[in-house]
């Protein structure tokens, strides 16, 4: 995918004009031209995905969102889209329940993606998304801070949040990709554009404000796929910030990173193309601890659980 820069955020021309200069931008690359090229190097060497479990009977209905625990070995969260409350679910890694936590301080309008990353004073931190938005008529979008739990004995917990608020500096926009920075926490943000398949937009956030407070994104560029359309669904971050994982419902795509970039820096270079699993409406996408395997989930009661075997590149 290629992202192209612009101009920086407290310069930006209206909407409108902004739209006309990226068109103009990516015409000549873009009209009557094959998409870009995939990365042909440096590249994690996969296996096909393979079936690993399926998510628990019951509750998680309508996956939206995955993410691997950094402080219990063996364990993703997960939690649904929009129609449920707040809360998310604590699983092994085949799909066994292990705890469900209910979130104090937070609402669920439209909740599309979970990361990992550090809390403000250190720990590992859950964010939820809450930037779905399908009619584009929101004009503000939530971000909910949970520290991991410490324990996961089964049955129902709940922990506190804080919420910050975002603001993208031209509207509304639908979006299913959190991505969290696992040193410096700097948010990015990748949009899903209605009718706009082939480019999706990037925004970023460098620092949370005060919990409560409201931020405004700074746009970072676009990107276009070298396959299949731009409907991002999901995302993450390596642990180790080697790397990116952007997912649609048909295609995987890694992004290498190195320690000097931002997150939008990396995905300004070419992707490698990964394997992905058939599912129905693919909605999540982790990377997994302690190594290069990842793992990804559709929606639907008991969605399989498809995780997929990497080596390093």
């Amino acid at each position: 995918m290629h992202l192209n820069r612009k101009v920086a955020a407290n310069t930006f021309p209206p909407r409108a004009a902004r739209l006309g200069l990226a068109i103009a931008l990516l015409l000549p690359a873009c009209e009557g031209s094959e998409p870009p090229e995939a990365r042909t190097s440096g590249c994690p060497r996969c296996d096909a995905a393979r079936l690993a479990g399926a998510l628990p009977r019951g509750g998680i209905d309508e996956c939206s969102g995955v993410v691997a625990s950094g402080t219990h070995p063996d364990v993703l969260y997960v939690h649904n889209d929009s129609g449920d409350g707040a809360r998310f679910f604590a699983l092994g890694l085949d799909g066994t329940p292990r705890a469900e936590i209910e979130v104090a301080g937070a609402t669920a309008v439209d909740w599309e993606d979970v990361a990992r990353g550090p809390c403000g004073g250190g720990g590992s931190c859950l964010y939820f998304a809450d930037i779905g938005d399908n009619e584009g008529e929101r004009d503000r979008y939530e971000i909910y801070r949970v520290e991991e739990p410490d324990e996961l004995g089964g049955g129902t917990g709940a922990q506190t949040a804080e919420r910050f608020s975002l603001v993208y500096p031209d509207g509304s926009h639908d979006a299913e990709t959190l991505l969290v920075h696992p040193v410096t926490g700097a948010l990015t943000v990748v949009t899903k554009e209605k009718n706009k398949k082939d480019t999706a937009w990037v925004y970023e956030l460098a620092a949370l404000p005060a919990a409560g407070a409201t931020a405004t994104l700074a746009e970072a560029g676009s990107i276009q796929p070298p396959a299949g359309g731009a409907s991002f669904t999901a995302g993450d971050v390596r642990p180790d910030g080697s790397g990116v994982l952007l997912r649609t419902s048909s295609h995987v795509f890694f992004y290498p990173m190195t320690p000097d970039q931002t997150v939008a820096q990396a995905l300004a270079d070419a992707p490698c193309v990964l394997p992905a699993a058939a599912e129905e409406q693919g909605e999540a996408i982790a990377w997994l601890p302690g190594g290069w395997n990842y793992v990804m989930l559709g929606e639907g009661g008991e969605a399989p659980l498809h995780e997929v075997s990497c080596q390093p590149p």
